[in-house]
């Protein structure tokens, strides 16, 4: 009887569904990745455009994008996507999707910390409009690339936690 009990205490834990976890995560992951980079590109474009090369990184119109937060992001989400990749290969997973859930913590806490810069300084200035974090004038910040990165990690984040959870109930050999 009590190994019956002990049994029923342990939620049901469905293999197919960490697949599914696995890939989701992949996917949040290479949308991150696919959105960083186009915005890093974005960004040189326009300062080749304004300064016709991009070795320069002072006395700059526009930042040079290697130094800006979406440059910094784009390989934190280019590293956790090959990490996540890989996972889907292995067949022991938990202590390397624990590891890459700390990575995403800390690209997390990175990226909402850069949009909370652009946030203050943009209602600090009350003139409706500020530099984003791009180097971009923007009315809202919300719309900025550092608040869309922001929700990508944190998505990414949250699936990530919710299958080290699961992972936690899962049989050994995973």
């Amino acid at each position: 009887m009590g190994l019956d009990r002990a049994r029923a205490s342990i939620p049901f834990i469905n293999l197919a569904m960490i697949r599914r976890l696995l890939q989701l995560q992949t996917l949040a992951l290479a949308i991150g990745t696919g959105f960083a980079f186009y915005t890093v590109v974005v960004d040189f474009i326009r300062f080749y455009g304004f300064e016709g090369t991009v070795f320069k990184v002072q006395d700059c119109v526009v930042p040079n994008p290697v130094t800006t937060p979406c440059f910094w992001g784009a390989f934190a989400f280019l590293v956790a996507l090959v990490w996540s990749s890989r996972l889907l290969r292995q067949v022991q997973l938990v202590r390397g999707q624990r590891r890459l859930s700390w990575l995403l913590v800390a690209s997390t806490i990175f990226a909402w910390g850069n949009f909370s810069r652009v946030a203050y300084d943009f209602y600090r200035a009350g003139t409706g409009s500020t530099t984003g974090c791009s180097g971009v004038l923007t009315t809202n910040p919300f719309t900025t690339p550092c608040f869309i990165g922001s929700v990508i990690f944190l998505v990414a984040l949250t699936i990530a936690l919710f299958l080290n959870r699961q992972l936690r109930h899962a049989p050994s050999p995973v």
